[in-house]
């Protein structure tokens, strides 16, 4: 058996003993591993019952990636020539992966296994597999390299630890009602301290926990806690108007029980609906999708407000806020930012403020970094604010420090 380090199920490597065998020939398979220290050999069983060495495997390369693809059976025997390192691909991780990828990605990788199970699978003489092992292994180190995939898997092993170990947090950035000044509610914000890095960058770990589905699971967490976080704060201030604003992701959207856990918390949180924002980006409502619809829709039903975040950037078609019930657009920061020097951002700035003028919806400008921006925007009759003009994202303690002392103000 191979020894398991003190993380158990959850661990990100795997450690085998020289002589230990990983994976046999015609067993099932779940998982794939990436070699990260050690070699291994592959063996194949012929009908009579000898072995023949097909391949030997080093570092940065992957062994048993066929048993993720599809459902067959393990095609060889990888024994462990030296103690070895090995960091685990699961069939459900890879499979999600491949349902977010591009149809085609999903159909040629399976081909592309289909054709080389039925060449070993007919194959008289496996000697010949033997003759360019050498060459596939500097291949497959040379992509593995190239793609940054053994970082990827890496990181998402790791980010799953870090879910289970509560190693993630949240942290809490205001809005401001312009004319006022006063903080009306605030945005959560997923951070991640890992043990050894230190603070991860979260525009590095979201895109990778929503490639990989991980991003569900945190999303749960984080919207309890934001839930948590505004029911303490409303009882420690007495302001039953905040609300509080969650991050979602497509991933969030495809999970048949996404709408029954999010009233299940508000219910358990005691926290209104009314109370909680939605945030979405427009790639996720550019999907078409009829259920991403229809759940937004259930959502407004239960008087929860929808927002699409940087709002502007990169899409030129809006059909979709007739045909979805979003409640507010956040101007993508950019635009704020460059609109004191820059006549296109003040145009888009413009352009927008009059559309959500026509359409009944609610305006938040991000990144407000200077006093000018405040005037323009105040100027311009942009009613509510965000960035670090104001205050950078910050923990509970700190936001209810403002709050208490916000309620002290006339």
């Amino acid at each position: 058996m191979p020894a398991l380090d003190s993380v158990e199920a959850l661990q990100v490597e795997k450690l085998y003993r020289a002589g230990e065998v990983i994976m046999r020939q015609d067993e099932p398979g779940d998982c794939a591993y990436f070699v990260q220290s050690g070699r291994v050999e592959i063996v194949r069983q012929r009908h009579d019952g000898s072995e023949i060495e097909v391949g030997r495997r080093g570092p940065g390369t992957l062994i048993g990636e066929m048993a993720i693809v599809d459902d067959g059976p393990r095609s060889a025997t990888v024994r462990a020539l030296e103690d070895c390192r090995l960091l685990e691909i699961s069939k459900a991780d890879f499979s999600r992966a491949v349902q977010n990828a591009n149809p085609i990605v999903g159909l040629v990788t399976k081909l592309i296994l289909m054709r080389y199970r039925d060449i070993l699978q007919r194959s008289e003489n496996v000697r010949e597999f033997a003759g360019v092992t050498a060459t596939l292994e500097q291949q497959e180190r040379h992509h593995a390299v190239e793609s940054r995939v053994l970082d990827a898997v890496r990181m998402a092993n790791e980010f799953k630890v870090a879910v289970a170990r509560k190693e993630l947090f949240l942290e809490y950035q205001p809005f401001i009602a312009i004319d006022s000044g006063r903080i009306i509610g605030f945005e959560a914000l997923m951070r991640w301290h890992h043990p050894v890095s230190g603070p991860m960058r979260p525009d590095l770990f979201i895109p990778m926990a929503e490639d990989t589905g991980l991003i569900i699971e945190a999303t749960r967490w984080a919207f309890r806690e934001s839930c948590k976080t505004l029911k303490r704060l409303i009882t420690e201030t007495g302001d039953t108007a905040l609300f509080i604003s969650v991050n979602f992701s497509a991933q969030d959207f495809d999970d048949p029980a996404f709408l029954d856990e999010m009233l299940f918390i508000l219910h358990e949180t005691g926290i209104h609906p009314s109370q909680i924002h939605l945030e979405i980006t427009e790639r996720l409502l550019l999907r078409q999708s009829e259920q991403v619809k229809k759940i937004l829709l259930q959502c407004r039903e239960h008087d929860m407000h929808i927002a699409i975040d940087d709002f502007g950037t990169g899409y030129s078609s809006m059909s979709y806020l007739h045909q979805y019930p979003v409640t507010t657009l956040k101007i993508d920061q950019s635009f704020i930012r460059n609109m004191t020097t820059d006549k296109g951002a003040l145009g888009l700035v413009k352009s927008i403020l009059s559309l959500s003028e026509n359409m009944g919806l609610a305006i938040i400008a991000e990144g407000v970094e200077t006093q000018q921006h405040v005037d323009m925007l105040k100027t311009l009759k942009c009613q509510v604010a965000q960035g670090f003009f104001f205050a950078r994202p910050m923990p509970e303690d700190e936001a209810s420090r403002l709050l208490k002392l916000q309620s002290k103000l006339p």
